[in-house]
């Protein structure tokens, strides 16, 4: 969307380079690439975003690994806040700080 209709600013919370390469690590015997019907590209799409991005994940994130966060961020050319210890749906990316100022920083 945020290609689509340029934001102020985007902030992206644990993302995957593309949902094939997510279902691929949790279902290692399944053929994930040719069964999915949307490829959710979200690092090819998010180097195209003129605005500044923000990438907030978690250092142990048992959904998305955090690789996958840093390398979407490095596309974007993106500011990356890097929880440590933090799991997927752990509740810092609700209302803890880091998520906060993820948000501020962007609005600034």
């Amino acid at each position: 969307m945020a290609t689509e209709r340029p934001p102020s600013a985007l902030v992206l919370r644990s993302p995957f380079v593309d949902l094939a390469s997510v279902g691929q690590r949790h279902y290692p015997f399944l053929p994930v690439r040719w069964l999915l019907r949307d490829e959710f590209p979200t690092k090819d799409a998010v180097a195209r975003v003129k605005a500044p991005v923000t990438v907030l994940f978690g250092a142990e994130d048992s959904i998305v690994p955090a690789e996958q966060s840093r390398e979407v961020a490095q596309a974007a050319g993106a500011r990356t806040i890097e929880v440590p210890g933090a799991d997927h749906n752990d509740p810092v990316f609700s209302d803890g700080p880091e998520l906060i100022d993820a948000i501020a920083g962007a609005i600034r």
